[in-house]
């Protein structure tokens, strides 16, 4: 396999990892953006082990998606208690706030970005290895008692409760889930390409993840499946002087599919046509 194969199907496991990272809370209703700031708190973290005080690649990788864990566990406590448009607005501004930190940082880079990353030999297969177990878990999760939960709470939190639910907790594990999957997409992100800059992780990556989940269908794990290789490919198969307009592309591809197919390209019942749950 060629670097440049390589390097693109690590890319497109990396990208399926943060757009599960946004399915897995939007089953319970939260418009939660914080795979994001989880997905640059991984990559600065794992990059800082390696490179600067020699771990190695593995357990760096644990403990980066463990912090990552931990910063989106301890926002999820305050989040649980917000829906809708205020989830959205409160998890994009830790993004920024996320971004402001990491470019003061002088020995995480600044504003110019961590450099010279080590490479990691193994990644594309590491990389599905952990994409494997990431879908079989959330495939488990989806057709788990927790998964129904979280759609009754998407459908209405007040019927949850009635059913003896507890949907803060519900909201507080899905949002938990969502930054381990960002800050695992942040790791083999950082190792793929080895440099990475804080603005990196800001509005056009979350509007290219946003419109690949919504695109792909927003209420199976399957959709992205289809949309990330093409959706994240794009900018690479178009001349460069075309790739400048790919966050045009994205957004006008996003409001196209709202309107027109709302449930985005795979639908369940679509599923249900094919034989599949």
């Amino acid at each position: 396999m060629s670097i440049s194969m390589t390097y693109y199907f690590v890319f497109v496991g990396a990208f399926l990892l943060l757009v599960w990272a946004f399915y897995v809370p939007f089953r319970g209703g939260l418009l939660y953006n914080g795979p994001v700031y989880c997905m640059a708190i991984g990559g600065y973290l794992s990059a800082f082990l390696v490179r600067d005080l020699g771990w190695p690649f593995m357990p760096a990788l644990f403990v980066a998606v463990a912090i990552g864990a931990l910063f989106g566990f301890v926002p999820a406590l305050g989040f649980a208690r917000t829906t809708g448009v205020v989830t959205a607005v409160s998890s994009m501004a830790l993004i920024f706030i996320i971004q402001s930190v990491i470019r003061n940082l002088d020995f995480l880079g600044g504003p110019k970005g961590f450099l010279h990353i080590p490479k990691i030999p193994y990644l594309l297969p590491v990389t599905y290895l952990i994409l494997l177990v990431a879908g079989v878990l959330i495939y488990r999760l989806d057709h788990s008692r927790l998964g129904r939960g979280l759609e009754v709470v998407a459908t209405d939190p007040d019927l949850a409760r009635s059913l003896g639910m507890d949907v803060k907790w519900l909201s507080i594990f899905s949002l938990t889930i969502s930054s381990v999957l960002g800050a695992l997409a942040g790791v083999i992100y950082t190792f793929n390409i080895r440099t990475i800059q804080p603005e990196v992780f800001g509005f056009p990556l979350l509007l290219s993840s946003t419109a690949m989940l919504f695109v792909g269908g927003r209420y199976t794990m399957w959709g992205p499946i289809i949309t990330v290789p093409m959706l994240w490919g794009l900018p690479q198969w178009v001349p460069s002087e075309m790739a400048q307009y790919t966050n045009i592309f994205y957004g006008a591809l996003l409001v196209i599919m709202l309107v027109v197919r709302p449930e985005g390209i795979v639908t369940r019942g679509f599923l249900q046509r094919l034989g599949m749950r």
